[in-house]
């Protein structure tokens, strides 16, 4: 009897979502096709949008640029010590001002007051976790047919070289807006809600950009903390983690527009869907479901396995938790946005300056 019951009840969901079993039948069929025949191209699960793809994860830990003869840049190069010396002035004050703040809020802990005070209250919301894994499903189907379509239109390109580097950044972008896209159907649409139960408020907007400000300046200690330890246990194993290719793009891309391009989506539009996605809806029905520690720790965990490779995992937990925090405690996503795009400019910036060095270096 409770086996015809069980079964009822799974033909009953099947029947109900339809569309999403099809889809997951896809993707499973799909990667069966690809372990089972050699012909095809090693297709990941989407189009390398800014998360779950390495063509644009800047959160990943940065391998160092090729080898660089430092000597010889100091000698030719007079502007490189006092450049070297204003950033290092610049990092060195962010440390100790982060170490003051880790301390103030280790005190504010310890006589158990509020570090962060919420200004925005959350707001319920109606979606499940069961939601999450149709936008997932939903996602990662669009992400293989792009990439089918990107194989396609690689296998005819002319410019062979250009076109491997434009068409999977164009699909990243399409991934991005069309996961975008799928979190408002679902919001408005299908449950009837506004944005701002994800936290998109523009109340204290501003009060959101300088707490984000002072919040990353805090986790930099941490952040520091934590690849010092990754960098020492690289070293001990002699271990050499492998370059992604967001990195390449930008040490060695030469056209401008391109580069513009990348800096875009890498800064702007990855954190705000990225964003919206794992602390406005995953955070949120993970929350309803499990409570507050457990969907902190599912997103940050999932946001960092999708970004990093086994070398940066931690530093990047590190970086979905506060993340998390941060929005569970003044109840809006502007922080989190303003956090995430403040992160991301960094290490484009470094990617950057070790570009500019490398030139020199040459």
């Amino acid at each position: 009897m409770s086996i015809n019951f069980n079964i009822s009840r799974i033909r009953a969901f099947i029947n109900k979502e339809k569309l999403y079993m099809f889809l997951l039948s896809f993707i499973l069929l799909f990667n069966a096709m690809i372990i089972f025949s050699e012909r095809l191209p090693p297709f990941s699960a989407r189009g390398g949008s800014a998360f779950g793809g390495k063509e644009s994860a800047p959160e990943t830990i940065l391998e160092a640029p090729e080898e660089i003869d430092w000597t010889k840049v100091l000698q030719e190069h007079k502007q490189v010590p006092v450049i070297i010396s204003i950033f290092g002035f610049l990092a060195l004050f962010a440390f100790s001002l982060g170490l003051f703040l880790d301390i103030r809020i280790l005190m504010a802990k310890i006589k158990k007051r509020d570090i962060l005070k919420e200004f925005s209250p959350h707001l319920g919301i109606n979606w499940r976790v069961w939601d999450i894994f149709r936008l997932a499903i939903i996602f990662a189907s669009l992400g293989y047919a792009l990439q089918i379509v990107e194989a396609n239109l690689l296998s005819f390109a002319s410019d062979e070289e250009g076109a491997l580097k434009l068409i999977p950044l164009l699909n990243a972008g399409i991934m991005d807006l069309a996961l975008l896209g799928f979190i408002i159907y679902f919001v408005k649409v299908k449950y009837r809600q506004s944005l701002e139960v994800v936290g998109l408020k523009i109340k204290g907007a501003i009060r959101g950009v300088f707490l984000a400000l002072f919040s990353y300046i805090a986790f930099l200690p941490v952040f520091a903390f934590l690849l010092l330890l990754l960098i020492l246990a690289a070293k001990l194993f002699n271990y050499h983690p492998p370059q992604q290719e967001v990195f390449k793009v930008f040490l060695q891309e030469n056209r401008l527009w391109f580069l513009i391009y990348s800096t875009a989506m890498v800064v702007i539009l990855g954190p705000i869907v990225e964003e919206i996605f794992f602390r406005g809806f995953a955070y949120n029905a993970l929350k309803k479901r499990w409570g507050v520690p457990w969907a902190m720790s599912l997103t940050a965990l999932v946001f960092a396995g999708l970004h990093a490779n086994l070398f940066g995992f931690l530093p990047i937990a590190a970086l979905g938790f506060l993340l998390a925090y941060v929005y569970e405690k003044t109840g809006s996503l502007i922080p989190s946005i303003a956090i995430h795009m403040l992160h991301n400019s960094l290490m484009v910036l470094m990617l950057f300056m070790g570009r500019y060095f490398m030139g020199l270096g040459q």
